[in-house]
């Protein structure tokens, strides 16, 4: 997993190289509520197996899972390595034992082809219009929810978020691609409101401890 550790400067000059390709344009005149039919996919959604909600159990299904470190003391964030053939990294993210987030990355450079086996780019982002319709707001000022630094989305092929508030659920897909490499993520969230007990609980872990 050489390039997995040389990934961050890859990244670096990948963003570099993008300055010069073209954003995707593609925007929703207005965005739309999504469909009934959208709502049911992403509620039956899962990615190798595992699904947003499912208990810590699901990591039986990976014995490659490595816990890494994570943004927030409330979640624990496990790092799966090639779960199947089409993605390169699969982060499922925990909160309170229940799957919360999953990050599904892909690659195009020297030993990595995972984006272009799954489409390319502009075929993954067919696919999530396809089976969750339009995204809600797409281009540069869409906050990227990915974990994976440094992506600026200045330079992305494509930034766009779905939102399914009555589902909970949430989708961010954001691309940076050219001739030389690319990378593209796929978030998929639980946005559900937390139960008031457990969002105190959740704000009190992540205000800093000032020793007083």
């Amino acid at each position: 997993m050489q390039w997995v550790r040389s990934l961050p400067i890859w990244i670096v000059c990948l963003a570099v190289l993008s300055g010069c390709a073209t954003p995707d344009s593609r925007q929703p005149a207005k965005p739309k509520k999504p469909t009934r039919a959208a709502e049911a996919e992403i509620r039956r959604l899962s990615v190798a197996g595992a699904k947003l909600g499912d208990s810590k159990a699901v990591l039986r299904r990976f014995p490659q899972a490595k816990r890494v470190s994570s943004s927030r003391s409330d979640w624990e964030t496990f790092e799966i390595y090639k779960p199947n053939p089409q993605i390169s990294i699969l982060l499922l993210t925990f909160r309170q034992g229940r799957l919360v987030r999953m990050e599904l990355r892909y690659f195009n450079g020297p030993t990595e082809q995972t984006l272009r086996r799954a489409g390319g780019w502009d075929g993954l982002r067919d696919v999530l219009i396809k089976r969750f319709g339009p995204p809600v707001k797409t281009g540069a000022g869409v906050p990227l929810l990915t974990t994976l630094r440094p992506l600026n989305p200045a330079y992305a092929r494509f930034n766009g978020v779905w939102d399914f508030p009555r589902a909970g659920r949430q989708i961010h897909y954001v691309v940076l691609s050219d001739s030389k490499g690319g990378v593209g993520v796929i978030t998929f969230v639980d946005s559900s409101p937390l139960p008031v007990a457990e969002a105190r609980a959740a704000a009190e872990a992540a205000m800093p401890n000032p020793g007083f």
